[in-house]
């Protein structure tokens, strides 16, 4: 095999760094700057779970040249994406309320995805970004942030401004000191502080947080977390719980942080007494393990692979990079935490022959594509 030049050709890369949580803008510049990125964290598998569609499988991989096919032969991907369900959670102050909640959908049959389409189309609500705009805008001025209404306006031609959180995001960013909480700072006029770099997770930690101003019942727009399941399942796919520590804002005092991340502890516990494989045939195969949102705890991440265990399900893990036009020079396909000290490993997780035995080649994929195409004709 020819070697292009700076880079080391399929046959010696030998690497065992994974990224099973992925995403990409649905073209090829996008595509290409994620792969890019996996090769040079020598990145042996690969998943790419973008939110509701396999078009970056089913259509975009086609586009990729023979040159840049061989370039990352080696690296081994898994028609996946991922589904928004609503579940409905008791936390450990005893409030009952709902929440959406992201699932993995690993392994999806690509001869299937119009039934996906179809589900899609039929099960989701869509929300009104201009209408959310302007309810973030009243929020905003009534906690007394420092914005301008002339920067806080959607772009559908700018990534960074086609939904009403980053628009939001965008205009708030123009006055930082007064709009974002200083370190160690808590404040209910600002915004956390670690969104002063991840800016992008102004939704999870704001706006489905139930204890922020921003917050909106987002699990009011998706399907139930049984038919959505029930769905991956039938599509061939393998369900893995997402990110269970996103779901809880982590800032305040220690004893707030602490709190955060026994809820994920306990979301995980309730979660595996209805979905477990153990007592249930509507069930989860496993769960995400390793996730930026475990802020490198290592205990919590300790517990969620000692439950997986106990349930004889797999984990799973990755960084949730977003490799777009709002991708930063920092983000990772393999880091565990924010830190970037350590990288997630074959070694790291349980039960990964289902994703190394079903994981193929950029050339397999297009294969498979085109025939299940062929057929179709």
């Amino acid at each position: 095999m020819k070697e292009i030049k700076g880079h080391r050709t399929a046959r010696r890369h030998t690497a065992n760094n994974v990224g099973l949580h992925c995403h990409c803008g649905e073209n090829k510049e996008d595509l290409l700057k994620l792969l890019e990125k996996a090769n040079q964290e020598k990145v042996k598998y690969l998943i790419i779970n973008n939110y509701k569609s396999l078009k970056v499988y089913t259509e975009i991989m086609e586009q990729l040249s023979e040159e840049e096919k061989r370039r990352y032969a080696h690296i081994k991907l898994l028609p996946s994406v991922e589904l928004p369900a609503c579940f409905t959670f008791t936390d450990l102050d005893g409030q009952k309320y709902n929440i959406e909640m992201h699932i993995l959908a690993y392994g999806i049959d690509l001869s299937k995805e119009q039934e996906l389409k179809d589900f899609v189309k039929s099960k989701y609500k869509s929300l009104n970004q201009e209408e959310e705009l302007k309810r973030l805008i009243k929020i905003g001025k009534d906690i007394g942030l420092n914005f301008s209404d002339e920067d806080a306006k959607l772009d559908l031609e700018d990534d960074n401004r086609k939904f009403a959180g980053r628009a939001f995001m965008q205009a708030l960013m123009k006055n930082m000191d007064d709009n974002f909480c200083k370190e160690g700072e808590i404040s209910d006029y600002k915004l956390p502080y670690e969104l002063r770099e991840n800016w992008r997770a102004f939704n999870n930690r704001c706006v489905k947080d139930k204890n922020s101003p921003f917050f909106l019942d987002l699990a009011a727009l998706n399907p139930d977390i049984k038919d959505v399941i029930e769905f991956i399942h039938k599509l061939g796919g393998k369900v893995y719980l997402g990110h269970p520590s996103a779901y809880f804002a982590k800032t305040g005092s220690k004893e707030d942080i602490d709190k955060a991340h026994r809820n994920s502890i306990k979301l995980v516990e309730d979660f595996m007494k209805l979905f477990s494989p153990l007592v249930s045939k509507i069930h989860i195969d496993g769960i995400e393990a390793f996730h930026p949102s475990y802020l490198g705890n290592y205990k919590v991440i300790s517990e969620i692979k000692e439950i997986a265990r106990r349930e004889k399900v797999a984990t799973s893990g990755g960084t949730d990079i977003h490799a777009d036009k709002t991708m930063g020079d920092n983000e990772t396909v393999t880091s565990m935490s924010l830190s970037n000290s350590k990288r997630i490993k074959i070694r790291d997780l349980k039960k990964f022959r289902y994703i190394r035995r079903k994981s193929k080649s950029i050339e397999e994929i297009i294969k498979e594509v085109q025939k299940s195409k062929s057929i179709e004709r």
